[in-house]
């Protein structure tokens, strides 16, 4: 296992993420306590150190009381993250209403969210707080200026924002940059080779300003495990299930792709899990695995050292590529006339770092 540092906050973190949202009660969606324990320890004798957690919309906060026990015998060594914003009611039971300020992104939903996300872990301190997601509601300066109160207090030390707009995430940047404050660290949003949307906006932006990109969902959803594609075996499947089968369906596209990466893996004499998250990583995104069963998180991390070749990252890029709106045909397209009387008519034989990816 190696390791990246993470954003400009110098915090050394392994080069996969250890998710937990499917720890807690035993199910063929989530794993029980016991079996818990062991995907942790697995994770950490490979050379893990970087958790991921929410407050008590994981599984009724078992998911960070699970988390909080494993760390214990060491909690120097582990980077420790977890998020406010949902609740429980909102989310789970919109029938059971709780006051209007439990949930959202303003100070009081933070504080009250650490201070029970800190009882369940048993710890003194979160390293990486995330916004779970922008709720339009809380102004991002306000944001910025709160969590940077948490961080005076001890109580936080980095900061974090998901599946949040990027014009979002830049003006909290350079706010934070101007005001002296904690800026942000990380990013968290999905990101596959199904779902590529942030290739046009955020990808850039995080560039720009020396974040870090963390994926979750990285093989979506187990969408690209090869479990789907290579025959039933008939172990249960989360789109097996209807709810997630209407949130999230894959047609024709999706399997063309799944198809491709079991291909490369069958080349490579690897999974296909091991394809796709390379891809990922090849992409510079740290994912964030997650699993019900040991066997599940080895499957996983079968891809550290696997660097895909060129050719096979082409490929996949290709197949994979988010479609382009006008504005990004515009910009990003190389026979772009506009880009051409950018570049003088020279755009061939011009370096850009900063062009996207």
């Amino acid at each position: 296992m190696r390791y990246q540092l993470l954003g400009k906050s110098g915090m050394r973190v392994s080069e996969v993420c250890m998710g937990t949202m499917m720890m807690g009660v035993e199910s063929n969606a989530s794993a029980g306590a016991q079996e818990s324990r062991k995907i942790l320890e697995t994770f950490a004798d490979r050379g893990g150190n970087y958790f991921d957690t929410s407050n008590e919309v994981y599984q009724g906060g078992l998911s960070e009381q699970i988390l909080g026990d494993f760390i214990q015998t060491d909690r120097e060594r582990f980077v420790v993250t977890t998020k406010y914003t949902n609740t429980i009611p909102s989310m789970m039971n919109p029938a059971l209403q709780d006051h209007p300020n439990k949930g959202g992104n303003h100070k009081k939903s933070m504080v009250q969210s650490v201070e029970g996300s800190l009882k369940r872990l048993n710890t003194d301190y979160i390293d990486l707080l995330w916004i779970h997601f922008w709720d339009y509601s809380t102004d991002i300066e306000t944001v910025m200026r709160n969590v940077n109160d948490l961080v005076q207090q001890g109580k936080v030390l980095h900061f974090g924002l998901c599946n949040t707009p990027a014009w979002v995430v830049a003006r909290g940047q350079t706010v934070a940059d101007l005001r002296g404050w904690e800026p942000i660290s990380a990013l968290q949003y999905q990101y596959n080779l199904l779902s590529r949307d942030l290739d046009h906006e955020v990808f850039p932006c995080a560039q720009a300003l020396g974040i870090s990109m963390n994926a979750y969902s990285a093989l979506a959803g187990g969408f690209l495990t090869g479990k789907y594609t290579r025959g039933d075996n008939g172990e249960p499947k989360r789109f097996d299930d209807a709810y997630w089968a209407s949130i999230q369906g894959f047609g024709e596209r999706e399997h063309e792709i799944a198809k491709a990466v079991d291909a490369i893996a069958d080349e490579l004499g690897v999974t296909s899990s091991a394809v796709a998250l390379a891809w990922v990583q090849g992409r510079g995104v740290l994912p964030i695995i997650g699993a019900r069963k040991v066997s599940q998180v080895e499957d996983s991390l079968a891809h550290i050292g696997l660097r895909l070749s060129e050719e096979h990252m082409n490929q996949l890029n290709t197949l994979s590529a988010p479609e382009r709106t006008w504005t990004y045909k515009l910009l990003h397209d190389d026979d772009s006339i506009i880009r051409q009387l950018a570049s003088s008519g020279m755009l061939a034989d011009i370096d850009n770092p900063h062009f996207p990816r």
